[in-house]
């Protein structure tokens, strides 16, 4: 299930991305909520900082320029899937769907 950070977390990287922010700016949100977002017991959000940090280390270790670690992160703010649980639902019962985020 996607989880509020989750999306947080998308959003900031697209602000960076969009050159919004800074890479500094995004660091400086990210590390801190990539230290708890294990307490989400979110997969995706889990997932998706993992990658995000992963990134970043590489970035940190100059594998990469700026240009080529913008690259790297745009797959994951431009298409993702989340699942939904309807309220009324029971809880065996999920929908899927795609969503794409347009930059």
């Amino acid at each position: 299930m996607t989880s509020g950070i989750d999306l947080e977390i998308r959003d900031r990287l697209a602000r960076y991305l969009n050159g919004d922010i800074s890479l500094h700016d995004f660091e400086e949100w990210f590390v801190p909520v990539s230290w708890s977002v294990e307490q989400t017991h979110s997969a995706k959000a889990i997932e998706l900082a993992a990658e995000v940090e992963l990134r970043l280390a590489e970035f940190s270790n100059d594998h990469w320029t700026e240009a080529e670690l913008r690259s790297k992160l745009q797959p994951l703010v431009s298409m993702y899937e989340t699942e939904y649980i309807p309220p009324a639902q029971q809880a065996d019962t999920t929908y899927s769907f795609r969503s794409s985020l347009h930059m």
